[in-house]
C-alpha cells in the first residue's frame, strides 16, 4: 500500500504540474478588451477659448471696442460689406445684422430685446434671445459642456458658455470624428456581420450562425 502511494502521489503532482504548464483549457475572460481612447476624446478644455472681455487686437495693440467706435460711427444698417473686422465670416442663418447682437451705442456690451445692455462676459443671455429651448436645456445641464462633479454636493461644477463651443458669427459645427463607442461586459461583444439573434450580455457569443426559425 505504501509502495502504491509513493508511486501515485508523485505521478499526480506531475500531472498537475503539466496541466498548469501546458494549460490545455485556457481561461477566456468575459470582460471585453479595453478600447484605446484618444486624448482629445477625454480633454476637458473647451473647443474655443474666446475672450470674455470687449477687447480687439490690432498691430499688437489691444483696444476696448468702444475706443474706436466712440469716434468712428457705424451706419445703422450693416448690410454692406465690412471694411473693418474682415476676419469675421458671418454665417448665422437669418441673423445678418450686427446690431441684432451688438449694442448700437455701447460697443462694450451686447443688446437684449428691449435695447438694454447685456454684459460682454454673459453671452449666453444674448443667445437666449433667439434660442430659447436650447438656452433652457443649457441652464439645466442637458445641452453644452458641464465640467466638474455630477453631484454638486461633492464638488464644484463649471458650465461652459455658448461661445466656448460655437463661433458666434459662424455657429454651425463642421464634421467631427466620433469618440470610440462603449464596449463593456454588460453590453457584450458585437455579433459577427450578418448574424442576428438574442443578445446575452453575460455570455460570449460563438461564431456560429443562430438556428433558423422553422415555418
Amino acid at each position: 500500500m505504501s509502495f502504491l502511494r509513493s508511486f501515485w502521489v508523485p505521478l499526480a503532482l506531475l500531472a498537475g504540474a503539466l496541466v498548469l504548464v501546458l494549460d490545455p483549457v485556457p481561461f477566456v475572460s468575459p470582460v471585453a478588451r479595453p478600447v484605446p481612447v484618444p486624448d482629445w476624446a477625454t480633454n476637458t478644455n473647451p473647443v474655443r477659448q474666446p475672450k470674455l472681455v470687449p477687447h480687439y487686437v490690432v498691430a499688437g495693440f489691444t483696444y476696448q471696442c468702444s475706443d474706436c467706435h466712440r469716434i468712428i460711427p457705424s451706419p445703422r444698417e450693416t448690410q454692406r460689406r465690412l471694411t473693418q473686422h474682415t476676419d469675421i465670416e458671418l454665417n448665422h442663418g437669418l441673423n445678418t445684422r450686427c446690431f441684432n447682437c451688438h449694442h448700437p451705442h455701447n460697443r462694450d456690451a451686447f443688446v437684449d430685446d428691449f435695447g438694454e445692455e447685456i454684459p460682454w462676459n454673459q453671452p449666453q443671455q444674448l443667445c437666449g434671445k433667439c434660442h430659447g429651448p436650447v438656452y433652457r436645456d443649457w441652464e439645466h445641464g442637458s445641452h453644452g459642456r458641464l465640467n466638474g462633479y455630477w453631484d454638486a454636493g461633492r464638488g464644484p461644477q463649471l458650465k461652459r458658455r455658448c461661445i466656448e463651443c460655437h463661433d458666434p458669427h459662424h455657429p454651425p459645427f463642421g464634421s467631427m470624428t466620433p469618440a470610440p463607442g462603449p464596449d463593456t461586459l454588460r453590453m457584450g461583444p458585437s455579433l459577427p456581420p450578418g448574424h442576428e439573434g438574442r443578445r446575452d450580455p453575460l455570455r460570449i457569443y460563438s461564431a456560429q450562425a443562430p438556428p433558423t426559425a422553422s415555418h
